[in-house]
C-alpha cells in the first residue's frame, strides 16, 4: 500500500512537470504578440531564482545600512571620548591649582598654630611615598608623559599634606582629651532638660527669700539618667535634708562637681567614672519642689558658673524660664 501511494504521488508529480504553460506578451501597439511555452518545472525554477535575487538585494542593503549607521555612531562616540578626555585634562590642571592653594594655606595655618616643621626639601616632597610612583616614565609613550606628570604632581602634593594633617589630628585629639577632663558635658543624658534657675542670686521657692545659687537647676522628668560631666573619681555620695541624694566627683586640675536632688545613685564611692557615664537618675529628693538636678562646679574652695563650662562643648543651653 505504501509503495503504491508513493508511486502514485511520483506519477502525478511527473505529469505536473510535463504540463506546459503558455505566457503571452501582447503590446498596446499593432505589433504581434510574443508567446512563451514553459513546463511547470522550468517556471518554478525561474520564480525561485527571482525570489532569491530579490531577497539577496534586501539582505545586503540592510547589512550595508546597519554597518554605515554603526560606523557613524562609532565616529560620534570617538569624538565624544576625545572631548571628555580634554575635559578631564582641564579638570586635572584645576585640581593641581587648587591643591597648591590648599598646600600654601595649610602651611600658613600650621605656622600660626606653631605646628609646622618648617619648609621641606622640594626633592623630598616630590619623591616621598608610594603615591608618587604611579608609573615608570621610561616605559610610557612621549605623548602620555604630560598626563602622568600631572598625576604624579597631584599624588606627591596630596601625600605631602598627610603629615601636617596628622599633626592637626593629634592636636585635636589632645584637645578632646583635655575637654574630657573638664566639666563641660551636659549632665542630663541625651541633652535633655532645661535650665530653670541660673547661677547666682535667686529667690528661694519655699522661703521666698533671696539666696545665692551655687549651681544651675536643670528640670526634667523623674528617672531621666544623670551623667558625669567629666572624667573623674566618685569621692562622696549620700543624703542631705536640703540637697537630697547627691554625688561628688573629683576631676583633674582641682575641679569637683556635685549632682543633687537625685532619685537614684548607680555608682559607688571610690569608683572611676568617664565623661558621659550614667551615675544615677534625676529626681526630687530633699527640698526640691519639682524634679530637677542641681548641678554645681567647684574649683578648689570656690564655686564657678557652670554655664561657662557647658558652653565650651557647644552643649545646648536651654532657655531660662522665669519663676
Amino acid at each position: 500500500m505504501i509503495w503504491r501511494g508513493v508511486a502514485g504521488f511520483l506519477g502525478r508529480f511527473r505529469d505536473l512537470a510535463r504540463r506546459r504553460f503558455t505566457i503571452m506578451l501582447i503590446p498596446h501597439s499593432e505589433r504581434k504578440g510574443v508567446n512563451f511555452q514553459l513546463n511547470a518545472f522550468v517556471l518554478a525554477t525561474v520564480v525561485a531564482i527571482v525570489l532569491l535575487v530579490v531577497l539577496g538585494f534586501f539582505y545586503y542593503s540592510t547589512v550595508y545600512t546597519g554597518a554605515a549607521r554603526l560606523a557613524g555612531d562609532s565616529s560620534r562616540d570617538l569624538q565624544h571620548t576625545d572631548e571628555q578626555l580634554e575635559l578631564v585634562l582641564t579638570e586635572l590642571s584645576e585640581v593641581i591649582r587648587v591643591a597648591q592653594v590648599f598646600d600654601r594655606t595649610l602651611e600658613e595655618t600650621l605656622q600660626r598654630l606653631e605646628l609646622s616643621n618648617g619648609p621641606q626639601d622640594e626633592q623630598q616632597r616630590i619623591g616621598a611615598g608610594d603615591l608618587s610612583e604611579l608609573s615608570d616614565l621610561q616605559e610610557v609613550a612621549a605623548d602620555e608623559l604630560a598626563e602622568i606628570r600631572e598625576l604624579q604632581s597631584i599624588a606627591s602634593m596630596l601625600e605631602s599634606s598627610l603629615q601636617p594633617l596628622d599633626r592637626i589630628r593629634e592636636s585635636i585629639q589632645s584637645q578632646k582629651a583635655l575637654l574630657a577632663d573638664l566639666p563641660n558635658y551636659w549632665p542630663v543624658s541625651g541633652g535633655r532638660g532645661r535650665i530653670t534657675r541660673a547661677f547666682g542670686p535667686n529667690i528661694h521657692p519655699i522661703t521666698n527669700e533671696w539666696f545665692l545659687g551655687k549651681g544651675v537647676e536643670i528640670t526634667d522628668s523623674v528617672g531621666v539618667p544623670v551623667v558625669a560631666s567629666a572624667n573623674g573619681k566618685v569621692t562622696e555620695l549620700g543624703f542631705d535634708p536640703s540637697y537630697g541624694l547627691y554625688v561628688w566627683i573629683r576631676h583633674k586640675y582641682g575641679f569637683r562637681t556635685r549632682y543633687s536632688h537625685m532619685q537614684t545613685i548607680t555608682v559607688s564611692e571610690g569608683e572611676e567614672v568617664f565623661q558621659g557615664q550614667r551615675i544615677g537618675t534625676l529626681g526630687s529628693s530633699g527640698t526640691a519642689t519639682e524634679p530637677y538636678l542641681d548641678f554645681q562646679i567647684w574649683l578648689g574652695t570656690d564655686v564657678v558658673d557652670p554655664a561657662a563650662f557647658l558652653q565650651i562643648s557647644h552643649a545646648p543651653m536651654r532657655v531660662l524660664s522665669s519663676r
